[in-house]
């Protein structure tokens, strides 16, 4: 039997509508022009390429209580039964969703996709890991329960995606061929639970290829006597990396402005990670003592940060939330193992793993999790994120009693006002301290309108 039939539902995750799409460099075969054979045939190859890479290196099926074996009996005969590419891209996107973990990604073949599949245009936000809707594109409102009709902040959660339970990785499953309609789970703060139906836009409206930041990655700025930093993250995209890459130079150089300050935050708020070639070497400027961790297995791979010059001396605050993963976790998560931050924010996504590619013959591609943290003594944080010291997170609770973007704002300077508490610093900055967040999340938005 599959999970969903021997398992309560676990709370929803990320928004459903947050559908990546990847440059693809491998020869897609595409079924397109195949005979129904050799189109089976086509989708057994590639589905059993993804499952048995996954048997043979994800080290979570315990963790997220998924017998492999028993989904393959469940979702093969259907993949292989599909009537075109696209029903079995969202079949394969069924196997994969059942794998609660933010490293695991599907991208269905380029071939399948573009310019043939879109999402409905909904305004969600991941709050406490899961997917709140704040807004429906106009016309497609569900029916709200009488309890809420009077209320604009009864945002209901999504919970499940065609009858599939909501995961990290079920977001794909809304997704699909243009002017298609599919349906929707959604519980109200009551706790009751009514279906939606949507219908996917008729134009193709998914995002472009990822595209880096450039310089604008890195924001910096000063208050008073306290320094900010910035980092949206560690992209291989950005710039060789190393210890003399021209990524790690530039954050070295950016520290090196700074290093009069008595106190340092480093905002890694939405950093969704990237390279440790990147990470490391920055983070080696900061810590006062040599630092270790082994992925893997007792051979496995070895991360070692050691103090490097110029150094950073002053006190460090490390700003995290939900949007927090993979390197940018770790950065904050060997800052505060050598001693040399506070982490200050709500719980991060909890993505430890080292990530691996699984490509598919029809040009599918499967990101996941390959490597875990086994060093003895050290507490692993996939899945529950990693420690803070001082918790400060965006509740539903505070956004249903306050709005979305009021709550938030609350949220921001409670983290902010804290940092500058464990600084040191007079509580009066706080507002300078958010001026310049903001102007950084400002240039954020800037680079996504100019990209798409």
């Amino acid at each position: 039997m599959s999970r969903r039939s021997t398992k309560p539902a676990a709370r929803p995750r990320r928004p459903v509508i947050a559908f990546a799409v990847a440059a693809l460099v491998a020869v897609t075969v595409t079924a397109w022009s195949l005979s129904p054979d050799d189109a089976t045939a086509l989708y057994a190859k590639t589905f059993d390429a993804h499952w048995e890479t996954l048997r043979d290196e994800y080290p979570f099926f315990e963790l997220y209580g998924v017998d492999w074996d028993a989904e393959r009996e469940d979702h093969r005969p259907r993949a292989l039964a599909a009537a075109n590419e696209d029903e079995f891209a969202w079949e394969l996107a069924r196997l994969i969703s059942v794998l609660d973990d933010p490293h695991v990604a599907f991208i269905p073949s380029i071939d399948t996709i573009k310019g043939r599949w879109s999402y409905p245009d909904l305004k969600t936000k991941l709050i406490e890991r899961r997917a709140i809707v704040l807004g429906w594109p106009e016309g497609t409102e569900p029916e709200i329960p009488a309890a809420f009709a009077d209320d604009p902040h009864a945002y209901p959660e999504i919970i499940s995606v065609q009858g599939e339970l909501l995961t990290e990785v079920a977001q794909i499953l809304a997704a699909g061929p243009l002017g298609s309609t599919f349906s929707i789970g959604l519980r109200w703060p009551d706790g009751s639970e009514t279906e939606h139906t949507l219908r996917r836009p008729d134009k193709s409206n998914l995002p472009p290829p990822k595209k880096h930041y450039g310089k604008k990655w890195l924001v910096t700025g000063r208050v008073g006597s306290i320094g900010y930093m910035r980092i949206k993250s560690f992209s291989p995209e950005l710039a060789t990396l190393g210890p003399d890459g021209k990524m790690t130079t530039m954050l070295r150089a950016a520290l090196r402005e700074l290093d009069d300050t008595d106190g340092l935050v480093i905002d890694l708020q939405a950093n969704g990670g990237g390279m440790v070639a990147a990470s490391d070497p920055f983070l080696g400027n900061i810590v006062k003592r040599t630092i270790s961790y082994r992925w893997g297995n007792s051979d496995g791979k070895t991360r070692v940060i050691r103090p490097r010059t110029p150094r950073y001396e002053g006190e460090v605050v490390a700003l995290v939330n939900a949007r927090s993963a993979s390197g940018g976790e770790w950065a904050a998560r060997i800052l505060r193992d050598a001693g040399r931050a506070t982490v200050i924010g709500g719980r991060t996504a909890g993505a430890e793993a080292a990530v691996h590619i699984s490509e598919g013959p029809d040009g599918s591609v499967v990101h996941y999790s390959a490597w875990p943290m086994v060093e003895p003594g050290r507490t692993p944080f996939q899945e529950t994120g990693i420690e803070l010291d001082h918790d400060l997170p965006l509740t539903v609770a505070d956004v249903r009693a306050h709005g979305y973007d009021e709550a938030v704002g609350r949220v921001r300077h409670a983290r902010f006002a804290k940092a500058l508490t464990v600084l040191g610093a007079p509580a009066t900055d706080v507002d300078a301290l958010l001026a310049l967040a903001d102007a950084a999340d400002r240039e954020d938005e800037e680079v996504v309108t100019s990209t798409r």
